[in-house]
């Protein structure tokens, strides 16, 4: 069954002024190396805690998909580098920043070893070789790679996309999630900025949810429109859906899916169902 209703959405945060563990870690993107491109965010930490006890749902969408980690250039682990030390993954394109616990001495004696050299930019020290940059510290990593510098991931104050009243409704619509997507925005178009994001109550009750921002409260509702007609005609493949028309400050659509109990892994809207997300691209 499909359920549907109209809720307010502001680009506050309700009266707490401290951020989202979400919009904390987009500070760490610039506004402006973000046009165009992929910004994503991953609650690693969050993850990891789901998974004891043996889960596997997560082994798709909670993976830290850094191109750092995953690029032929740098071999990460020979740098004394793992996945299991990130707790916050966020990448901007080919840049992205890591929040954890890092051998700091260990990762920058190995990087010099492995011929990367040590430069100065904006006053910190980065190491740098074939088009990957690094700045390193124990407690975060930031890097740009394949045409990314650290500008994209290291922003001026007041430059981050956590300071764009569109990310931060997005924020707001998302909710508390261990992972979000965000493509890239386009002021000019009727949806000028979507996201999709992964919740999870439990290890075994998860859900995913699509928020778009629109260019008016028409554009809203007939994306709404869209949307149901889309689960009304694949059901009973998103049963439980909620549909929610966005209005306030800054009117979008909102549709939230759980997924089902037989599913193995946990992430359908971005790894297979990707119907909802097409019925928004073309309005």
């Amino acid at each position: 069954m499909l359920s549907a209703l109209t809720t307010g959405c502001s680009s506050g945060s309700g009266g707490d002024d401290s951020p989202s563990d979400l919009m904390a870690a987009v500070r760490h993107v610039s506004i402006a190396g973000a046009k165009g491109t992929q910004v994503s965010y991953l609650d690693a930490a969050r993850v990891r805690s789901l998974e004891k006890g043996g889960s596997q749902r997560f082994r798709t969408v909670g993976q830290a998909g850094s191109p750092l980690l995953t690029g032929y250039r740098f071999n990460a682990h020979g740098y004394g580098l793992d996945p299991a030390m990130i707790d916050t993954d966020v990448t901007n394109g080919t840049a992205g920043h890591w929040q954890g616990s890092f051998d700091a001495g260990r990762v920058t004696a190995k990087l010099k070893a492995g011929g990367f050299a040590r430069h100065t930019w904006r006053g910190e020290t980065v190491w740098t070789k074939e088009g990957v940059t690094l700045r390193v510290a124990k407690d975060e990593i930031s890097f740009g790679y394949s045409g990314k510098d650290l500008s994209a991931v290291r922003p001026a104050k007041g430059k981050s996309v956590a300071d764009d009243p569109d990310y931060r409704a997005l924020g707001d619509c998302l909710g508390d999630v261990y992972r979000a997507d965000f493509g890239g925005k386009n002021a000019k178009d009727a949806v000028r900025l979507s996201a999709t994001g992964q919740l999870a109550k439990s290890a075994t009750e998860t859900s995913g949810v699509i928020c778009a921002l629109t260019d008016g409260k028409r554009t809203a509702e007939r994306a709404a429109d869209r949307l149901k007609s889309v689960i009304d005609r694949r059901a009973p493949r998103y049963d439980g859906a909620k549909v929610t028309v966005l209005t306030g400050d800054s009117p979008g659509v909102k549709v939230t899916v759980p997924d089902r109990a037989g599913d193995k892994r946990a992430g359908r809207l971005l790894t297979s169902d990707v119907d909802l997300q097409l019925a928004l691209s073309d309005l």
